[in-house]
């Protein structure tokens, strides 16, 4: 799988960011904020990775899309790239220039957790202690940025097919895992969501090192089911909760119409018609297992999403034969 490489160099578009900057720049996108996490600390993409940035800026052009990647290799990750790796590094910093309402953001993630109630649970050594610390991280930065900032956060897994403006403080549920499951792949919420901070208390609460579901889609579940005073999560429907406030959980076909149990649907050799409509009411394509290296041959449900929404990462990285 290649690596594309983003560049080191504070140009405009990479060079850190002050919480003032990112409101002037999402205000200039129409106000609509989209934002991915990429915490192993690499300095390269993988195309697949670049093929979901590259998605969401092509299907939300009125959008500010921001990629947030660690600065600071974590430790015992491998550092290894191929030749065909270095040939295909300038891909991503092509997209970067390429598409206006793209940004990547170098910088220690783990200091957005600072003034919420995640940061003393970080100070205190607790997250060090995980056994799947890409996993967590990802899990707490994201909703810290969520609190924060407010907009749209998307798994590196996703591949966006449609505007993603109607969606506000919501989450989704799957059709093929245990009932009343959250997933926490696809999350859009106001800054300052009451949800977010009661959110982030029941995860330093739930954090379990050796589970890597802890602090995410078994706490969100649990932390609405409590936040919102519900035995159940029916989807399509607009919840009350707590302290005036909403949330409305999306139906299995907006995110995960596909789920984890039929991921080998993405990779095989013929792609059926059947699953072309489940996307019919998707705003986007969550791509189970596509970071495991599994081979996506041309003519495959996987390729034929990457041709249409991110033609031209899957072009490039194609032609030398690394998506």
């Amino acid at each position: 799988m290649a690596l594309l490489l983003i560049s080191s160099q504070h140009d405009e578009k990479t060079k850190p960011e002050s919480i003032t900057s990112l409101h002037e720049r999402v205000g200039k996108f129409n106000g609509l904020n989209i934002f991915f996490i990429e915490t192993s600390g690499r300095s390269c993409l993988t195309a697949r990775q670049a093929c979901r940035v590259e998605s969401a800026a092509r299907a939300n052009p009125h959008a500010s899309v921001t990629l947030y990647m660690e600065k600071t290799p974590i430790a015992n990750l491998s550092s290894y790239k191929s030749d065909k790796d270095e040939v295909n590094c300038v891909v991503a910093k092509f997209l970067l220039h390429r598409i206006e309402n793209v940004w990547i953001l170098r910088q220690n993630l783990l200091d957005h957790l600072e003034g919420t109630p995640l940061w003393e649970f970080y100070r205190s050594g607790l997250l060090n202690k995980s056994i799947t610390p890409l996993v967590h991280r990802s899990d707490a930065i994201r909703v810290a940025l969520l609190w924060k900032n407010g907009g749209i956060y998307l798994d590196l897994d996703c591949i966006v097919m449609r505007p993603l403006d109607s969606l506000n403080n919501t989450v989704g549920t799957v059709r093929d895992f245990i009932p009343n499951w959250i997933e926490n792949g696809v999350m859009a919420f106001n800054a300052g969501h009451p949800f977010l901070h009661f959110l982030m208390k029941s995860m330093v609460l739930a954090f379990r090192p050796d589970n890597y579901l802890s602090l995410g889609p078994s706490a969100v579940t649990e932390a609405i089911l409590d936040f919102c005073d519900r035995d159940d999560l029916p989807a399509n429907t607009l919840l009350l909760c707590s302290r005036n406030s909403s949330l409305f959980i999306q139906p299995p076909d907006s995110f995960y119409a596909i789920g984890s149990g039929r991921a080998d649907v993405f990779y095989q050799q013929t792609t059926d018609l059947a699953d072309w409509n489940k996307l019919k009411h998707s705003f986007l394509s969550h791509i189970y297992d596509s970071g495991s290296g599994r081979p996506v041959p041309p003519t495959s449900f996987y390729a034929q999403l990457a041709r249409d929404y991110c033609p031209f990462t899957y072009r490039t990285s194609e032609s030398n034969g690394s998506f």
